[in-house]
């Protein structure tokens, strides 16, 4: 089942969900291969803190993702409104130096 939802993700989503999706595939491997029938509860236990672990580390990894994106949309709408900015002072200078030019009759350059 995680082996057909990568396959998915991998067609239609971001790369981390596909580096995400060989994960599980990875550990579910061990979880199945790994573990013997004489094998200690502990060690058990121990797999699954692993697990849970791992299951944090890619929610926090997604989270990071989400908000590096979210910073950089920030960063380039700012960006953007500076620029814009910079362009409506630069208009309105240059109206100014025209006005001035006719009115004294001299032509300076922009």
């Amino acid at each position: 089942m995680v082996f057909m939802d990568c396959i998915q993700a991998k067609s239609s989503c971001h790369s981390t969900v596909v580096d995400l999706c060989q994960n599980d595939v990875t550990a579910d491997a061990v979880a199945h291969d790994g573990v013997d029938a004489d094998a200690d509860v502990d060690a058990d236990a121990d797999a699954d803190d692993v697990f849970v672990q791992l299951r944090q580390l890619r929610a926090n990894h997604l989270w990071l993702r989400q908000q590096l994106t979210q910073l950089q949309r920030v960063a380039f709408h700012r960006r953007l409104l500076q620029q814009k900015i910079l362009y409506e002072g630069r208009a309105v200078l240059e109206s100014k130096l025209r006005q001035l030019q006719h009115k004294h009759n001299r032509h300076w350059g922009l």
